[in-house]
């Protein structure tokens, strides 16, 4: 149960934090053009979420929160609201948790 909960609220204050707050300042701030299908405000924040994760965990598991955040930036550019991306980050989560002991994740750092 502790390990659901903090998965869960991992992913709620990150989404809060990052996409509520970081992403949601920046695409008001005029950074809202589109790159290839992605916001810059999107490109930055997930830059931000990338950074860290890699000052906290590891710089492979950066890279790889890095691309899951432009994912998560891609919903929240779409829906404006943070649930949807709070129950993705914590889906993500969660697979996460459960695909990590099958194998040698040693690499990420995780």
């Amino acid at each position: 149960m502790t390990v659901l909960l903090t998965l869960l609220l991992a992913a709620v204050l990150e989404e809060v934090l990052f996409r509520g707050g970081l992403q949601e300042w920046l695409w008001r701030r005029g950074l809202s053009a589109v790159w290839g299908g992605l916001s810059q405000a999107n490109v930055l924040t997930s830059s931000a979420f990338a950074l860290a994760h890699g000052l906290t965990r590891s710089w492979p598991l950066a890279a790889c929160a890095g691309v899951a955040g432009l994912l998560l930036g891609w919903v929240y550019d779409r829906q404006r609201r943070l649930w949807p991306c709070m129950a993705l980050h914590a889906g993500m989560n969660l697979v996460w948790w459960w695909i990590r002991p099958l194998a040698d994740w040693s690499w990420l750092g995780a």
